[in-house]
C-alpha cells in the first residue's frame, strides 16, 4: 500500500523547512502526544529526568519535541541539510531513509550519515510515533559538537 499524496508532502514540507533552518511545522503533522525515538530509545528517557515527569513529556513529545530536537541538531550541525529517498509504507507506518549532511560546529568534520525513520500514524492522521536509527559513532559526534558554544 503507498503512502498518501498528503503525508508525503507534509514530510517533504518538514524537510523543506529544516534545511531553511525554520522550526514550523505541517498543521496537526505531530500531535502533543508523539513521541520521538531515536536508536529504541524515547527521547524523554534521554533526558536526564523521570521519563514521566510532566515538564520533560512536555520537551519530548510532540511540536515541542520536534522543535527542541532539530534545534539541537542545527546547533551541533550549523550547515546541516536533510535529504529524503524513497518512501514505502501505507495507512499505519510510512518508512524513508534522510541522508543527513553538514561539518560539526567546532571540528568542521563531515556528517555524511544516512538515517532510517519510520513513522507510525495513528487513525487520525497524525505521526503517533517517529522512529530514527543512525549509527552510534555519528551520534556521539553529533552530542559532542551539540556541547561546543
Amino acid at each position: 500500500m503507498a503512502a498518501s499524496e498528503s503525508v508525503i508532502a507534509a514530510i517533504d514540507l518538514v524537510i523543506q523547512y529544516f534545511n531553511a533552518r525554520r522550526l514550523d511545522l505541517p498543521d496537526g503533522f505531530f500531535d502533543r502526544r508523539t513521541q520521538f525515538v531515536i536508536n529504541g530509545a524515547p527521547f524523554e528517557t534521554l533526558l536526564g529526568q523521570s521519563p514521566n515527569d510532566p515538564l520533560i513529556l512536555m520537551l519530548a513529545r510532540g511540536p515541542a519535541g520536534f522543535r527542541f530536537t532539530s534545534k539541537a541538531l542545527q546547533h551541533a550541525i550549523p550547515d546541516g541539510k536533510i535529504e529524503r529517498g524513497k518512501i514505502e509504507g501505507g495507512d499505519s507506518s510510512i518508512a524513508f531513509e534522510l541522508w543527513l549532511s553538514g561539518k560539526l560546529r567546532g571540528s568542521g568534520d563531515a556528517v555524511n550519515a544516512v538515517v532510517p525513520i519510520t513513522l507510525k500514524l495513528a487513525a487520525a492522521g497524525h505521526d503517533e510515533i517517529a522512529e530514527a536509527t543512525i549509527d552510534e559513532p555519528t551520534l556521539e559526534k553529533i552530542r559532542q559538537a551539540r556541547l561546543r558554544p
